[in-house]
């Protein structure tokens, strides 16, 4: 998970991506939650490092007991994370109105604050 980070710099800085997804799948165990805590870090030093977007789509082994399910959410959020990546590339109107709506990625929404 820690390389997530600095792959997602590179890919931004020699590969002149405008935008990165970074996708991991943490543990369930404590020390697997702080190495994804740790990436999320670096992920957000390499967005203002950058001044570039990088969609964090993380799926943790415990949010769901179920291997059909987690497989379900994996995908769910990685598509709808990716619906997010195009709106803010080509209709970042579009993702402002949605912003505050409780709109979860991969889960039930849970409506607007």
């Amino acid at each position: 998970m820690l390389k997530i980070p600095v792959a997602s710099k590179k890919l931004i800085e020699e590969e002149d991506c405008e935008i990165v997804m970074a996708l991991g799948m943490p543990g369930p165990m404590e020390k697997d939650k702080m190495c994804a805590h740790e990436a999320s870090t670096g992920l957000i030093r390499a967005q203002l490092m950058t001044n570039t977007h990088i969609l964090e789509v993380f799926v943790h082994e415990d949010e769901e007991e179920d291997p059909k399910e987690l497989k379900k959410l994996a995908d769910n959020r990685a598509r709808e994370h990716a619906q997010n990546l195009i709106k803010m590339m080509f209709h970042p109107k579009l993702m402002r109105k949605e912003a505050g709506k409780g709109m979860r990625e991969g889960k039930e929404d849970v409506g607007p604050l």
